[in-house]
């Protein structure tokens, strides 16, 4: 098992006393109304990628529900965030998901503010008979952090800090360099279901059995840990490179297994037999391997370098990370109706350093070639549930199950 979970009993949260779980939570209009007044403003959010803010005047819009937050990259090259709305009559100032410009200016009436979000032009300004106060018509502020290479928000100023209110997770997250991988594809469908049957998908392991079948050939789900933690957020910690153990051990190992062997240099005929070798062995021969391969894995123990880990953080943000990549997936909850939701999921990779590697991936889910540019941003591809499920789209075969699930659960 992992070194990564946490061991003290101080790192636990116990649980809160059960409670039913019941239909309303998910289609309920009141139960929705109940969640803006307690959940969305009064928690961070995983509002944007820093690597899409680099530059002064780039920007990314983050729509939650009924809010629209601006995320934005000043002069001074400091990320900040407000709301998209216009101090004059409320319109939207910016309506494009990310891009880059001088000024935000409101299609509206034109009343424009810097990237900093003050106000600095009034069209036709001496025909106001009271005058226009600048400062106090700029673009209303919203907490802004940048944490692993998120950016993330919060509406409600008394709530901690951001890394207080992640708490262990970010010494569990960091050794990973997440801020130093690339974005390889940003994704965005929209599910006839609410946002909480995506969450609750991602915080047990009791479905991967049932809906998941080609991980048993290479994690061990029925011997992963679960770590709770303050706020709400959990963790599951999954042995990889290994068998199911509600399976007979393979005399030889598994195809899928097999592959990422050979990519390391070792000869599966080697374990014949062995099988649960294997995985103390990827550990030593990745290790060896890095400096080859042009990564850097100093930073991660040996359990890290085989294994799968992955953090749900209160209310909406999903992370699975293995040692060369990293998913980020968020559920974002219709403004209006409580049976729908967008699922974004943006998929990153840890560039070899000294540039692209002939060696290939070494993870196991299939992706776009990683000799990618990695100066050019993927496009955002959105597309609806009955896309992945006709074929014509896919975010992963695991996550292409998922999808097909949880419209039924929704429906349930």
């Amino acid at each position: 098992m992992t070194d990564l979970a946490p061991r003290s009993e101080a790192d636990w949260e116990s649980p809160a006393p059960q409670r039913p779980i019941t239909a309303h939570r998910y289609t309920s209009a009141d139960y929705m109304a109940h969640e803006w007044d307690r959940v969305w403003p009064r928690t961070w959010l995983f509002a944007a990628l820093a690597c899409d803010l680099t530059e002064p005047g780039e920007y990314v819009v983050f729509n939650i529900g009924h809010e629209s937050i601006l995320v934005a990259c000043d002069d001074d090259g400091t990320i900040g965030a407000f709301y998209n709305v216009c101090q004059h009559r409320g319109a939207r100032v910016m309506v494009n998901d990310r891009g880059w410009v001088k000024n935000f200016v409101c299609p509206y009436h034109g009343w424009a503010y810097d990237t900093s979000g003050t106000l600095t032009v009034v069209p036709d300004e001496e025909r106001f008979s009271t005058g226009v106060p600048c400062d106090e018509r700029s673009l209303k502020p919203i907490r802004c952090e940048v944490w692993a290479g998120m950016v993330w928000v919060c509406m409600d100023d008394d709530v901690p800090p951001l890394r207080d209110y992640l708490g262990p997770l970010v010494d569990l997250i960091e050794p990973y360099r997440t801020q130093d991988m690339t974005l390889i594809t940003d994704q965005t469908v929209s599910l006839h279901c609410n946002w909480k049957a995506v969450f609750d998908n991602f915080g047990e392991l009791y479905l991967v059995e049932h809906i998941h079948p080609q991980h048993a050939t290479i994690f061990d789900c029925p011997t992963a840990e679960v770590g709770l933690y303050r706020h709400g957020h959990t963790g599951v910690f999954i042995d990889g490179f290994t068998v199911n153990t509600k399976l007979p051990i393979p005399e030889m190992p598994t195809p899928h297994m097999a592959a990422q062997m050979k990519m390391l240099g070792m000869d599966p005929e080697d374990y014949r037999g062995r099988v649960l070798d294997v995985r103390k062995d990827v550990q030593a021969a990745r290790r060896q391997a890095g400096p080859a391969l042009g990564y850097d894995y100093g930073r991660l123990t040996d359990d890290q370098l085989s294994d799968i880990v992955q953090f749900n953080f209160f209310p909406n943000t999903m992370i699975t990370i293995q040692p060369d990549d990293m998913l980020i997936m968020r559920a974002r909850p219709h403004p209006t109706d409580p049976n729908q939701c967008w699922w974004d999921k943006f998929t990153f990779m840890m560039m070899p350093e000294g540039g692209a590697s002939s060696a290939g991936s070494l993870s196991f889910t299939p992706r776009k070639d990683p000799r990618v540019d990695p100066d050019e941003r993927p496009r955002h591809d959105s597309f609806t549930q009955e896309q992945i499920i006709s074929g014509e789209k896919t975010m992963t075969i695991t996550i292409d199950q998922d999808i097909h699930l949880i419209r039924d659960v929704q429906a349930g």
